[in-house]
């Protein structure tokens, strides 16, 4: 059941009737209800795992809060932690195990290559392992009570909107939420219908209209001259960001129309003057996550620079890591640990700090935005590429001398002069989210947002749905 279907289209308007036709007393059910049927649309089978993490990091919880200090609440975060840590090791990186000691045995002379066990991963497992670990460690911490009731612990992990692929929300952040009489004012509405068409129009048009160009010359880039590949590297940066700020958009703006509020995901992230500005930006829940529960932890910026520095570069290697089972994804989150690290010992060796970008010039700003772009953009490449060799093949093709002529296609045109004028005008984007649509306004509205379904380029999955 994709956002972008009139499957979810019909589902979400029956969701939304009955959160307010019902009782208040009623309507957290009705919503954990349509989370349940939400969710075992993509993965019946996989409920049961979700149900028993649950559990688990319920339990552990009851028993931290029982014990008055850390020492001995310990015992039971290690319990949350192995559970979640081996059932997200289990489904997302067994086959990359396997395969990795195939490829070292082939190395040293073995004819013996194991099989791969070809496990299928549970739809969110990613994002809802992430949540329960930040609960677990939030109790044993002592800066959230453990919650009585199973059912709003659940309601906090399986609420529909975030569920599969963010944003990443604490409890601290949902479970107020939820015991709260909620409903939403006429500004509200108008804010998250915004949201939604914002998501939708980023989703259908842009993202999925990306995406053959990209993925055709991905899959074999020798294949294709030199402005292909830049145009399909470029483009699968702006693809990337288009298909998952849209999904957090309409996260956002239905649990806004359901009364609830989640966490901004995206600001602007390729207007960022800096490495570390650019993560303050992009995908800001997990890098908040990353920030509290693995760099803080690791020692952060205690210790001297070594320290420091090896924390910071730590931290985007599982990064890295977190978002797929390959090692191309190892190293993008390697090359970010690199970048930020010089970027962090760069101005330590001058005793300066960084500026924010109304601090700066209007020629310093723009040309720091330029290089962060390109930075992000060449790591984007091992992101994309399913291989490493793919990957240096697409970078060898853009710097070899140019051999043939382009062949023709409307993408080598379109993609740059869309991308450049999104980001150039991605300050309107706060004024387009504040309007109040009205009167035919709203009609306007709504067969906008039926013709982005209907006729949608392919009512594709999201991409972080793999992850």
């Amino acid at each position: 059941m994709l956002f972008n279907s009139l499957t979810f289209f019909y589902f979400f308007l029956v969701v939304l009737a009955g959160n307010y036709a019902l009782p208040q007393r009623v309507r957290n059910a009705w919503i954990l209800g349509a989370s349940f049927i939400f969710y075992m649309s993509f993965s019946p089978a996989y409920i049961l795992l979700l149900l028993v993490t649950a559990f688990v990091d319920y339990i552990a919880a009851q028993k931290m809060g029982e014990r008055a200090t850390k020492a001995e609440r310990r015992p039971w975060l290690i319990v949350s932690l192995a559970f979640n840590l081996a059932s997200l090791g289990f489904f997302k990186y067994t086959d990359m195990a396997i395969g990795t000691i195939g490829d070292l045995a082939q190395a040293f002379g073995s004819a013996h290559r194991p099989s791969l066990l070809h496990i299928a991963l549970p739809l969110g497992i990613s994002f809802y392992t992430f949540e329960t670990i930040s609960y677990g460690v939030d109790v044993y911490r002592g800066e959230i009570q453990p919650k009585k009731s199973f059912f709003e612990y659940l309601s906090f992990l399986m609420f529909f909107p975030k569920l599969i692929a963010g944003p990443i929300v604490r409890a601290s952040e949902l479970l107020p939420q939820i015991r709260k009489e909620r409903s939403a004012t006429g500004d509200e509405m108008c804010s998250a219908v915004n949201l939604i068409l914002s998501g939708f129009i980023k989703k259908v048009l842009l993202a999925d209209n990306f995406a053959p160009f990209v993925e055709q010359v991905f899959a074999n880039p020798s294949a294709h001259n030199r402005w292909m590949c830049i145009v399909a590297a470029y483009g699968y940066s702006m693809q990337v960001y288009f298909d998952f700020s849209a999904y957090s958009d309409i996260a956002r703006g239905c649990a806004r129309l359901l009364g609830y509020e989640l966490p901004l995901n995206f600001n602007q992230p390729y207007l960022a003057v800096s490495i570390a500005d650019y993560w303050r930006r992009w995908h800001m829940t997990l890098s908040r996550w990353l920030g509290d529960y693995l760099y803080k932890p690791l020692g952060g910026n205690r210790g001297g620079r070594f320290l420091t520095y090896r924390n910071l570069f730590l931290t985007m290697l599982l990064g890295g890591l977190w978002h797929g089972a390959a090692w191309t994804f190892v190293i993008w989150g390697a090359m970010n640990g690199v970048f930020l690290l010089v970027e962090r010992a760069w101005h330590d060796a001058r005793g300066t700090k960084p500026k924010s970008a109304e601090e700066l010039g209007f020629v310093d700003r723009w040309a720091r935005r330029f290089v962060v772009f390109h930075l992000i953009t060449l790591t984007r490449v091992f992101f994309r590429a399913p291989t490493f060799a793919i990957a240096i093949d697409l970078l060898r093709t853009i710097a070899r001398p140019l051999s043939r002529l382009a062949e023709p296609s409307l993408a080598l045109f379109l993609i740059p002069i869309v991308s450049l004028a999104y980001i150039s005008l991605a300050f309107l984007k706060p004024r387009l989210h504040a309007l109040r649509p009205s009167g035919p306004v709203v009609v306007a509205y709504g067969f906008a947002l039926v013709g982005l379904l209907v006729f949608g380029a392919s009512q594709a999955e999201f991409i972080y749905f793999q992850f």
